[in-house]
């Protein structure tokens, strides 16, 4: 099999010649040390899986310096609070849905889909969706109290992001990637941000609407415990969920055993500890920990359950890779 048979076979919950390798997001510092561009990285370390679409600079402020276009603040590239208090906050900082064409520069997708198309899987990744976005172009403080103070307000918050998703996801299609990565963080290590109930009220119907706006599957990603979301991420359409951190007391083996048949599952290698040390036995061990509890049966992308950023060891990152991809191969006997 190729790559994006691999991957494929995977979305289709059967299992392919071997486990496929995903990383959805890399920083600039680990794609740095590895040499070469955000694809050379992924090629070196073996991955799968290629993105397609580029955070644009300088025609964004997002994650760079000053307020961006949805009222959050940044200094040095990182997050400082947001500025939408109110609903003429809220028309202020509203792009048009035309800004996603910024994200898929043309000539550059089709080098990358002409060099690459027939072995690679090709994904796009965003992160900050309907939820993450809203308490961030609010500030989380404001957010939070608003939930009883001004629902109204983030009610409107939230259905303007999603406008923005559904932007990003048409642009996804439209330029043929094989799925979709969005990002959403909602819960921190031992609970979810907002509660069930209003995850329910003010998260899951749009959800739906970004899923029925692909016709390629979306995997959803959010750090932290996110257990008692599951069922919701389900009934909204979504075809896996990324990142599983095991230090917020995700269990690998019993998320496969109850969501397995449903939700493709990626990642939950350890990002915290273990590829932040030179121990590569520990990396072994929590490499062969990930693809026993999540391989067998297929529907599972090997991965690390956030990123890979600045502060991880490199030979770690390496070696993850490697020996996944070593006794990576179906049937898995261990």
């Amino acid at each position: 099999m190729n790559s994006r048979e691999r991957v494929l076979t995977t979305f289709a919950h059967e299992e392919p010649d071997r486990v496929p390798l995903f990383e959805g997001w890399i920083e600039s510092a680990v794609i740095e040390a590895l040499g070469g561009s955000s694809i050379d990285a992924r090629i070196k370390l073996g991955l799968d899986c290629l993105p397609l679409g580029w955070h644009p600079i300088g025609k964004t402020q997002a994650y760079g310096e000053g307020i961006d276009e949805w009222g959050r603040i940044f200094k040095n590239g990182q997050y400082g609070g947001g500025v939408v208090k109110t609903q003429e906050d809220l028309e202020k900082y509203t792009p048009s849905v035309s800004h996603a064409e910024n994200w898929f520069i043309p000539e550059k997708v089709n080098q990358i889909k002409n060099k690459y198309r027939e072995k690679y899987c090709f994904y796009f990744a965003w992160h900050d969706c309907s939820l993450g976005l809203a308490y961030m172009s609010m500030g989380i403080e404001k957010f939070f109290r608003s939930l009883y103070d001004q629902p109204e307000l983030v009610k409107a918050v939230i259905e303007r992001n999603t406008e923005w998703i559904i932007a990003l996801v048409e642009q996804a299609n439209h330029v043929e990637v094989d799925f979709i990565l969005l990002g959403d963080d909602a819960a921190d290590n031992s609970r979810p941000l907002i509660s069930p109930k209003f995850f329910r009220e003010l998260i899951l119907s749009q959800y739906k609407r970004i899923i029925q706006a692909s016709d390629v599957p979306i995997i959803w990603h959010s750090d932290g415990h996110i257990t008692p979301l599951l069922p919701m991420i389900i009934e909204a359409g979504f075809a896996g969920v990324h990142s599983l951190e095991s230090k917020a007391s995700i269990d690998l083996a019993t998320v496969k055993k109850e969501y397995g048949d449903k939700l493709v599952l990626a990642g939950n290698l350890d990002t915290t500890e273990i590829l932040c040390q030179a121990n590569l036995e520990l990396v072994r061990k929590d490499v062969e920990r990930c693809i026993s509890q999540g391989a067998p049966g297929g529907g599972y992308l090997f991965s690390s359950s956030n990123s890979l950023f600045e502060g991880h060891n490199i030979e770690a990152i390496k070696e993850a890779y490697k020996y996944a991809k070593k006794i990576g191969s179906y049937p898995i006997t261990f």
